[in-house]
């Protein structure tokens, strides 16, 4: 209902849940805490954590919210309209099947969605059925550069997309659902099939590169550069008429356009086009803004969907198991996923 101030709990108080916030050199929201915080629509209300150390962490700058063992014991004590899952993957099918036994509006979980396909589809499914919104935190579909970069390739600024290369630290759940989300928004194409290589596979996350190809015929390779804590996400689109950059996890935008070439006859080079990059605005609290536009009925669907956390899910595990298998050519499984 529009004039409503919703009622929100956080599942998980780690650190995108809580702490990343405690960070000074973090200056936007980082946790889905300060974000119900900062949005004028929102309240929080209540929080679920096991660790006591975590708790005590909490209580020290929000000594009014009730935190909670379990998610049962949260959902039966109060009444809340939107909840956000912040715990570790393998435990988001369980909590988010919970949280659906209860009248809440919305749920916002982290990405990955789940561990699987089957249990990823079963959550987007249920969520439909209920009529509950299910938004999953892709944060890139909430920042306004890589959503001016989306317009640029749509509107044809660069042609028809040819190529695309991207760069990510590695974690190919963790870090590179992010990266293959954000290509997806980009080129509104979806991956069909992909190949992947990886020296750490005996690590529960492992780094990935490969190739993954999406729909019209687009090729797109992923580089995954070393550890998490040297930070580079890169994404570059060429199409036939020109090419655009996104450099230093979306701090720089670059565009170029072919233009005939003044050393070799019969040819187009790279001419630099200007461009204005958007200021960047608070997107976690653009996140759970988008959410409750939404609920409020000013929109049709959020601006990252239980689908698409479903189609980033389902290219990290293709990526795997051809990574697995050698680099085999492993089809993305989402098909007839709705």
């Amino acid at each position: 209902m529009r004039g409503m101030v919703y009622k929100t709990a956080v599942i998980g108080l780690g650190n995108i849940g809580f702490q990343f916030n405690l960070d000074n050199l973090r200056k936007e929201t980082w946790s889905h805490v300060s974000a119900y915080g900062k949005c004028e629509k929102t309240e929080l209300v209540g929080a679920v954590e096991v660790n006591d150390g975590k708790i005590n962490l909490f209580k020290q700058q929000y000594k009014n919210v009730p935190v909670f063992k379990t998610t049962k014991e949260l959902m039966g004590n109060l009444s809340i309209d939107i909840v956000s899952i912040c715990t570790p993957t393998e435990s988001h099918y369980h909590i988010l099947k919970e949280v659906l036994e209860y009248p809440v509006k919305g749920i916002f979980c982290e990405k990955p969605l789940a561990s699987t396909i089957e249990e990823a589809k079963e959550l987007v499914q249920k969520c439909k059925n209920k009529q509950v919104l299910l938004s999953v935190n892709h944060t890139r579909r909430w920042d306004e550069r890589y959503l001016y970069v989306k317009k640029i390739i749509q509107g044809g600024k660069i042609g028809n997309i040819k190529a695309i290369n991207a760069l990510y630290p590695g974690q190919v759940f963790n870090i590179g659902t992010h990266l293959f989300d954000t290509i997806r928004m980009l080129i509104q194409e979806n991956p069909e099939t992909v190949s992947g290589i990886s020296f750490n596979l005996e690590n529960n996350d492992p780094n990935i590169s490969g190739w993954i190809q999406f729909g019209k015929h687009i090729p797109c390779t992923v580089i995954a550069t070393g550890k998490r804590e040297a930070l580079i996400f890169e994404v570059d689109v060429i199409g036939t008429e020109g090419r655009v950059r996104i450099l230093e996890n979306g701090e720089k935008i670059e565009l170029f356009s072919f233009v005939e070439s003044l050393r070799y006859s019969g040819y187009r080079e790279l001419s630099v086009v200007p461009v204005n990059t958007p200021q960047t605005i608070d997107r976690f609290v653009e996140a759970v803004t988008d959410i409750v536009k939404v609920i409020d009925g000013e929109k049709s669907e959020a601006n990252c969907t239980g689908k698409d956390g479903l189609y980033a899910l389902a290219m990290s595990l293709a990526m795997l198991e051809s990574a697995k298998k050698q680099g085999i050519l492993v089809k993305v499984g989402t098909k007839n996923a709705l």
